[in-house]
Protein backbone atom coordinates (compact mmCIF):
# COMPACT_ATOMS: atom_id res chain seq x y z
CA UNK A 1 0.00 0.00 0.00
CA UNK A 2 0.94 3.73 -0.33
CA UNK A 3 -0.53 7.03 0.09
CA UNK A 4 0.01 10.74 0.64
CA UNK A 5 -2.19 12.31 3.86
CA UNK A 6 -2.32 15.46 6.14
CA UNK A 7 -0.33 14.50 9.48
CA UNK A 8 -3.25 16.62 11.20
CA UNK A 9 -5.91 13.62 9.52
CA UNK A 10 -4.19 10.95 10.57
CA UNK A 11 -2.87 12.18 13.80
CA UNK A 12 -5.98 12.29 14.80
CA UNK A 13 -7.09 9.32 13.64
CA UNK A 14 -4.61 7.24 15.16
CA UNK A 15 -4.32 9.20 18.44
CA UNK A 16 -8.50 8.28 18.82
CA UNK A 17 -8.13 4.69 17.71
CA UNK A 18 -5.26 3.75 20.11
CA UNK A 19 -7.44 5.04 23.32
CA UNK A 20 -9.01 1.52 22.42
CA UNK A 21 -5.63 -0.58 22.54
CA UNK A 22 -5.68 -2.39 25.46
CA UNK A 23 -1.97 -1.74 26.78
CA UNK A 24 -1.91 -5.37 28.87
CA UNK A 25 -2.97 -7.22 25.93
CA UNK A 26 -1.51 -10.66 25.26
CA UNK A 27 -2.18 -10.91 21.42
CA UNK A 28 0.46 -8.79 19.56
CA UNK A 29 -1.62 -7.94 16.91
CA UNK A 30 -4.43 -6.69 19.17
CA UNK A 31 -1.38 -3.64 20.10
CA UNK A 32 -1.71 -3.04 16.41
CA UNK A 33 -3.85 -0.45 14.91
CA UNK A 34 -4.88 -1.62 11.21
CA UNK A 35 -4.41 1.26 8.32
CA UNK A 36 -6.34 0.53 5.37
CA UNK A 37 -5.96 2.26 1.58
CA UNK A 38 -8.87 2.13 -0.56
CA UNK A 39 -9.88 4.56 -3.05
CA UNK A 40 -9.81 7.99 -2.18
CA UNK A 41 -10.03 7.46 1.61
CA UNK A 42 -7.81 5.55 5.09
CA UNK A 43 -9.67 3.80 7.09
CA UNK A 44 -8.16 3.27 10.04
CA UNK A 45 -9.20 0.55 13.04
CA UNK A 46 -7.90 -0.91 16.35
CA UNK A 47 -10.29 -2.92 18.83
CA UNK A 48 -9.17 -5.07 22.36
CA UNK A 49 -12.25 -7.16 20.45
CA UNK A 50 -14.97 -5.62 23.13
CA UNK A 51 -14.67 -2.27 21.39
CA UNK A 52 -13.64 -1.86 17.39
CA UNK A 53 -13.50 1.58 16.25
CA UNK A 54 -12.61 2.59 12.99
CA UNK A 55 -12.63 6.22 11.96
CA UNK A 56 -11.87 7.74 7.88
CA UNK A 57 -10.25 10.12 6.28
CA UNK A 58 -9.31 11.98 2.63
CA UNK A 59 -6.01 10.26 1.08
CA UNK A 60 -4.46 10.25 -1.84
CA UNK A 61 -4.01 6.83 -2.48
CA UNK A 62 -1.11 5.47 -4.78
CA UNK A 63 -1.65 1.83 -3.99
CA UNK A 64 -4.41 0.46 -2.24
CA UNK A 65 -3.70 -2.26 0.61
CA UNK A 66 -3.31 -2.73 4.38
CA UNK A 67 -0.99 -2.44 7.27
CA UNK A 68 -0.90 -2.55 10.98
CA UNK A 69 1.40 -0.85 13.11
CA UNK A 70 2.23 -0.93 16.99
CA UNK A 71 -0.59 1.70 18.03
CA UNK A 72 0.81 3.43 21.13
CA UNK A 73 4.25 3.93 19.24
CA UNK A 74 2.93 5.77 15.87
CA UNK A 75 0.26 7.66 17.88
CA UNK A 76 3.41 9.16 19.62
CA UNK A 77 5.39 9.69 16.22
CA UNK A 78 2.13 11.25 14.49
CA UNK A 79 1.67 13.64 17.48
CA UNK A 80 4.72 14.98 17.33
CA UNK A 81 5.06 15.56 13.53
CA UNK A 82 4.74 19.33 12.16
CA UNK A 83 1.41 20.12 10.26
CA UNK A 84 1.75 19.34 6.30
CA UNK A 85 1.73 16.01 4.09
CA UNK A 86 2.85 12.36 5.12
CA UNK A 87 3.71 9.91 2.67
CA UNK A 88 3.07 6.51 4.37
CA UNK A 89 4.32 2.96 2.15
CA UNK A 90 3.60 -0.34 3.74
CA UNK A 91 4.60 -3.91 3.23
CA UNK A 92 3.10 -7.21 5.76
CA UNK A 93 6.36 -6.72 7.84
CA UNK A 94 7.26 -3.00 7.56
CA UNK A 95 5.67 0.57 7.75
CA UNK A 96 7.96 3.42 6.00
CA UNK A 97 7.08 7.25 6.47
CA UNK A 98 8.40 10.18 5.12
CA UNK A 99 7.38 13.53 6.19
CA UNK A 100 9.44 16.40 4.97
CA UNK A 101 12.95 15.55 5.77
CA UNK A 102 11.76 12.80 8.31
CA UNK A 103 12.46 9.51 7.56
CA UNK A 104 11.04 6.20 9.60
CA UNK A 105 10.57 2.11 9.23
CA UNK A 106 7.86 0.64 11.44
CA UNK A 107 7.56 -2.98 12.20
CA UNK A 108 4.41 -4.31 11.24
CA UNK A 109 2.59 -7.48 11.35
CA UNK A 110 0.68 -9.02 9.01
CA UNK A 111 -2.67 -7.19 7.76
CA UNK A 112 -5.10 -10.23 7.15
CA UNK A 113 -4.07 -11.34 10.76
CA UNK A 114 -6.02 -8.51 12.03
CA UNK A 115 -9.55 -9.48 13.47
CA UNK A 116 -12.39 -8.96 10.89
CA UNK A 117 -15.02 -6.54 11.37
CA UNK A 118 -17.87 -7.46 13.81
CA UNK A 119 -21.32 -9.18 12.18
CA UNK A 120 -22.91 -6.87 9.73
CA UNK A 121 -26.48 -8.46 10.46
CA UNK A 122 -28.74 -5.43 11.26
CA UNK A 123 -31.59 -5.10 13.87
CA UNK A 124 -33.42 -2.08 15.48
CA UNK A 125 -31.91 1.21 14.70
CA UNK A 126 -32.36 4.75 16.16
CA UNK A 127 -30.78 7.86 16.44
CA UNK A 128 -30.20 10.82 18.44
CA UNK A 129 -28.91 14.38 18.33
CA UNK A 130 -24.76 14.21 19.09
CA UNK A 131 -25.06 16.84 22.06
CA UNK A 132 -27.87 15.12 23.85
CA UNK A 133 -26.25 11.77 23.48
CA UNK A 134 -23.11 12.90 24.42
CA UNK A 135 -25.25 14.83 27.70
CA UNK A 136 -26.60 11.48 28.85
CA UNK A 137 -23.70 9.23 28.63
CA UNK A 138 -21.97 12.16 30.84
CA UNK A 139 -25.02 12.29 32.75
CA UNK A 140 -25.09 8.19 33.98
CA UNK A 141 -21.80 6.27 33.33
CA UNK A 142 -20.37 7.80 36.67
CA UNK A 143 -22.89 5.93 38.86
CA UNK A 144 -21.56 2.28 37.06
CA UNK A 145 -19.48 -0.03 38.76
CA UNK A 146 -15.64 0.57 38.58
CA UNK A 147 -14.42 -3.10 39.81
CA UNK A 148 -14.35 -6.08 38.03
CA UNK A 149 -15.25 -7.93 41.28
CA UNK A 150 -18.73 -6.98 40.64
CA UNK A 151 -19.19 -7.58 37.71
CA UNK A 152 -19.45 -6.77 34.07
CA UNK A 153 -23.75 -5.90 33.92
CA UNK A 154 -22.79 -3.56 36.97
CA UNK A 155 -19.92 -2.28 34.93
CA UNK A 156 -22.13 -1.70 32.31
CA UNK A 157 -25.17 1.15 31.60
CA UNK A 158 -28.55 -0.01 30.85
CA UNK A 159 -30.40 1.47 27.71
CA UNK A 160 -33.75 1.17 27.50
CA UNK A 161 -35.86 1.74 24.78
CA UNK A 162 -39.60 2.46 24.36
CA UNK A 163 -40.54 3.57 20.66
CA UNK A 164 -39.38 7.12 20.48
CA UNK A 165 -37.83 6.91 24.53
CA UNK A 166 -34.01 6.42 25.36
CA UNK A 167 -33.44 5.65 29.34
CA UNK A 168 -29.91 5.59 30.23
CA UNK A 169 -29.65 3.86 33.66
CA UNK A 170 -26.65 2.97 35.60
CA UNK A 171 -25.33 1.83 39.56
CA UNK A 172 -22.98 0.28 41.65
CA UNK A 173 -25.05 -0.58 44.17
CA UNK A 174 -24.73 2.64 45.98
CA UNK A 175 -25.97 4.98 43.63
CA UNK A 176 -28.06 5.22 40.72
CA UNK A 177 -28.23 7.88 37.77
CA UNK A 178 -31.23 7.95 35.50
CA UNK A 179 -31.43 10.12 32.53
CA UNK A 180 -34.50 10.11 29.65
CA UNK A 181 -35.01 11.82 26.38
CA UNK A 182 -36.69 11.65 23.35
CA UNK A 183 -34.70 10.31 20.10
CA UNK A 184 -35.43 12.21 16.96
CA UNK A 185 -36.14 8.71 15.17
CA UNK A 186 -37.06 6.18 17.93
CA UNK A 187 -38.09 2.26 17.19
CA UNK A 188 -40.71 -0.10 16.92
CA UNK A 189 -41.46 -1.26 20.66
CA UNK A 190 -39.05 -2.09 23.28
CA UNK A 191 -35.21 -2.92 23.28
CA UNK A 192 -32.58 -3.45 26.33
CA UNK A 193 -28.96 -3.26 25.75
CA UNK A 194 -26.02 -3.24 28.55
CA UNK A 195 -23.13 -1.31 27.02
CA UNK A 196 -19.85 -1.61 28.39
CA UNK A 197 -19.64 2.05 30.01
CA UNK A 198 -15.68 2.58 28.91
CA UNK A 199 -17.22 2.47 25.19
CA UNK A 200 -19.98 4.91 25.59
CA UNK A 201 -17.60 7.16 26.59
CA UNK A 202 -15.58 6.26 23.82
CA UNK A 203 -18.27 6.99 21.42
CA UNK A 204 -19.16 10.40 23.36
CA UNK A 205 -15.65 11.26 23.24
CA UNK A 206 -15.00 10.38 18.93
CA UNK A 207 -18.74 11.14 17.84
CA UNK A 208 -19.72 13.91 20.50
CA UNK A 209 -19.00 17.00 18.20
CA UNK A 210 -21.25 15.17 15.12
CA UNK A 211 -24.65 16.68 14.58
CA UNK A 212 -26.59 13.26 14.56
CA UNK A 213 -25.52 9.64 15.75
CA UNK A 214 -27.45 6.57 14.51
CA UNK A 215 -27.06 3.53 16.83
CA UNK A 216 -27.99 0.13 15.51
CA UNK A 217 -28.28 -3.61 16.65
CA UNK A 218 -25.61 -5.98 14.83
CA UNK A 219 -25.73 -9.57 14.62
CA UNK A 220 -28.25 -12.35 14.84
CA UNK A 221 -28.84 -12.16 18.06
CA UNK A 222 -28.43 -8.48 18.50
CA UNK A 223 -25.39 -8.54 21.36
CA UNK A 224 -23.62 -6.27 19.63
CA UNK A 225 -24.00 -2.35 18.99
CA UNK A 226 -22.71 -0.12 16.31
CA UNK A 227 -22.80 3.45 17.43
CA UNK A 228 -21.33 5.59 14.03
CA UNK A 229 -21.50 9.08 12.75
CA UNK A 230 -20.41 10.61 9.40
CA UNK A 231 -16.48 8.75 8.97
CA UNK A 232 -16.38 6.97 12.87
CA UNK A 233 -18.42 4.08 14.00
CA UNK A 234 -17.58 2.46 16.94
CA UNK A 235 -18.69 -1.31 17.16
CA UNK A 236 -19.33 -2.80 20.94
CA UNK A 237 -20.19 -6.25 22.43
CA UNK A 238 -23.02 -5.93 24.61
CA UNK A 239 -22.71 -7.52 28.14
CA UNK A 240 -24.80 -10.46 28.49
CA UNK A 241 -26.71 -10.56 31.72
CA UNK A 242 -29.54 -8.96 33.83
CA UNK A 243 -29.35 -5.88 34.61
CA UNK A 244 -30.75 -5.34 37.91
CA UNK A 245 -34.51 -3.79 38.59
CA UNK A 246 -33.24 -0.75 39.88
CA UNK A 247 -37.21 0.78 40.20
CA UNK A 248 -37.34 -0.81 43.06
CA UNK A 249 -34.63 1.59 44.72
CA UNK A 250 -36.47 4.28 43.83
CA UNK A 251 -39.04 5.45 47.00
CA UNK A 252 -42.63 5.73 45.35
CA UNK A 253 -43.10 9.30 47.40
CA UNK A 254 -41.38 11.30 49.37
CA UNK A 255 -42.49 12.84 52.65
CA UNK A 256 -39.44 16.24 52.52
CA UNK A 257 -37.87 18.12 50.60
CA UNK A 258 -34.80 20.70 49.98
CA UNK A 259 -34.10 22.91 47.25
CA UNK A 260 -30.34 24.20 48.06
CA UNK A 261 -27.86 26.03 46.04
CA UNK A 262 -25.76 23.08 43.73
CA UNK A 263 -22.45 25.06 43.69
CA UNK A 264 -22.60 25.87 47.93
CA UNK A 265 -23.60 22.45 49.10
CA UNK A 266 -20.51 20.71 46.72
CA UNK A 267 -18.31 23.39 48.59
CA UNK A 268 -19.20 22.60 51.83
CA UNK A 269 -19.17 18.93 51.39
CA UNK A 270 -15.64 18.90 49.78
CA UNK A 271 -14.75 21.08 52.77
CA UNK A 272 -16.03 18.09 55.16
CA UNK A 273 -15.12 15.24 53.39
CA UNK A 274 -11.60 16.26 54.50
CA UNK A 275 -12.39 16.17 57.96
CA UNK A 276 -14.27 13.00 57.83
CA UNK A 277 -11.50 11.27 55.95
CA UNK A 278 -12.27 7.41 56.33
CA UNK A 279 -13.17 5.22 53.88
CA UNK A 280 -16.83 5.91 53.70
CA UNK A 281 -16.33 9.43 53.85
CA UNK A 282 -19.13 10.06 56.07
CA UNK A 283 -21.35 13.53 56.38
CA UNK A 284 -23.94 14.12 57.52
CA UNK A 285 -26.82 16.43 56.97
CA UNK A 286 -29.01 18.19 59.27
CA UNK A 287 -32.34 19.77 58.14
CA UNK A 288 -34.17 21.98 60.23
CA UNK A 289 -35.97 25.51 60.09
CA UNK A 290 -34.97 26.18 56.28
CA UNK A 291 -31.58 25.31 57.26
CA UNK A 292 -29.34 22.56 56.24
CA UNK A 293 -26.54 21.96 58.82
CA UNK A 294 -23.34 19.76 56.87
CA UNK A 295 -20.90 17.83 59.81
CA UNK A 296 -17.87 15.70 59.97
CA UNK A 297 -16.24 14.34 62.63
CA UNK A 298 -12.65 12.59 62.90
CA UNK A 299 -10.54 11.28 66.21
CA UNK A 300 -7.83 12.25 64.08
CA UNK A 301 -8.61 15.55 62.16
CA UNK A 302 -11.23 16.84 64.53
CA UNK A 303 -14.86 18.58 63.64
CA UNK A 304 -16.18 19.91 60.83
CA UNK A 305 -19.71 22.32 60.68
CA UNK A 306 -21.16 24.19 57.61
CA UNK A 307 -24.15 26.06 57.85
CA UNK A 308 -26.12 26.64 54.41
CA UNK A 309 -29.59 28.22 53.75
CA UNK A 310 -32.15 26.16 52.14
CA UNK A 311 -35.92 26.01 51.06
CA UNK A 312 -37.42 23.41 53.86
CA UNK A 313 -40.76 21.31 53.10
CA UNK A 314 -41.89 18.67 55.04
CA UNK A 315 -40.55 17.35 58.98
CA UNK A 316 -36.64 17.82 59.75
CA UNK A 317 -33.82 15.24 58.81
CA UNK A 318 -30.85 13.93 59.68
CA UNK A 319 -29.16 12.37 57.14
CA UNK A 320 -25.68 10.52 56.51
CA UNK A 321 -24.24 10.35 53.22
CA UNK A 322 -20.87 9.12 51.64
CA UNK A 323 -19.50 13.18 51.19
CA UNK A 324 -17.53 11.49 47.71
CA UNK A 325 -20.62 10.01 46.53
CA UNK A 326 -22.96 12.91 46.70
CA UNK A 327 -20.29 15.39 45.52
CA UNK A 328 -20.06 13.17 42.34
CA UNK A 329 -24.14 13.26 41.82
CA UNK A 330 -23.55 17.47 42.53
CA UNK A 331 -20.84 17.97 40.05
CA UNK A 332 -23.42 16.16 37.40
CA UNK A 333 -26.47 18.48 38.20
CA UNK A 334 -26.44 21.16 35.61
CA UNK A 335 -28.80 23.05 37.67
CA UNK A 336 -27.53 26.37 40.18
CA UNK A 337 -30.73 24.61 42.47
CA UNK A 338 -30.85 21.02 43.57
CA UNK A 339 -33.98 19.36 44.45
CA UNK A 340 -33.21 16.75 47.25
CA UNK A 341 -36.17 14.58 48.16
CA UNK A 342 -36.40 12.26 51.15
CA UNK A 343 -38.28 9.56 52.77
CA UNK A 344 -36.72 8.94 56.07
CA UNK A 345 -33.03 8.59 57.70
CA UNK A 346 -32.22 4.46 55.95
CA UNK A 347 -34.11 5.31 52.94
CA UNK A 348 -32.68 6.51 49.34
CA UNK A 349 -32.80 10.01 48.56
CA UNK A 350 -33.07 11.11 45.37
CA UNK A 351 -31.56 14.28 43.68
CA UNK A 352 -32.85 16.16 40.70
CA UNK A 353 -31.86 19.28 38.92
CA UNK A 354 -34.60 22.25 40.06
CA UNK A 355 -34.34 23.26 36.20
CA UNK A 356 -34.02 20.28 34.16
CA UNK A 357 -31.80 20.88 30.84
CA UNK A 358 -34.03 21.25 27.93
CA UNK A 359 -35.20 17.62 25.99
CA UNK A 360 -33.69 15.30 28.84
CA UNK A 361 -34.75 14.78 32.71
CA UNK A 362 -32.39 13.55 35.28
CA UNK A 363 -32.76 11.79 38.84
CA UNK A 364 -29.93 10.32 40.80
CA UNK A 365 -30.69 7.55 43.87
CA UNK A 366 -28.14 7.53 47.11
CA UNK A 367 -28.19 5.11 49.55
CA UNK A 368 -27.59 6.47 53.30
CA UNK A 369 -24.94 5.60 55.56
CA UNK A 370 -26.44 4.41 59.04
CA UNK A 371 -25.21 7.02 61.26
Amino acid sequence: MKFTCNTKDIGAAVGAASKVVNAHTTVPILSNVLLTADGEKISVRATDLEVTLEHAFPAEVAESGSVTVPAKLFSGYLSNLPPGLLELTGTPTRASVKCERSNYDFHALPADEYPPLPAAQKGQRFSISAKRFRDGVNASIFAASGEEARGAVLMGTLLELENDSLTMAATDGYRLAKWQTTLEQGISGTEKYIVPSRALAEAARNLGSADRIEVCALGAQSNQLSISAQDTSIVVRLVDGQYPNYGQVIPPKFDRNVNVSTAQLISALKRAELVAGDRASMVKLAVSNQTMIVTANSDVAGNAYEELEVEQQGEDLTIAFNARYLVEILNHIDSAQTLMEFLGPLSPAVMRPLEPAEGANQMYVLMPLRQ
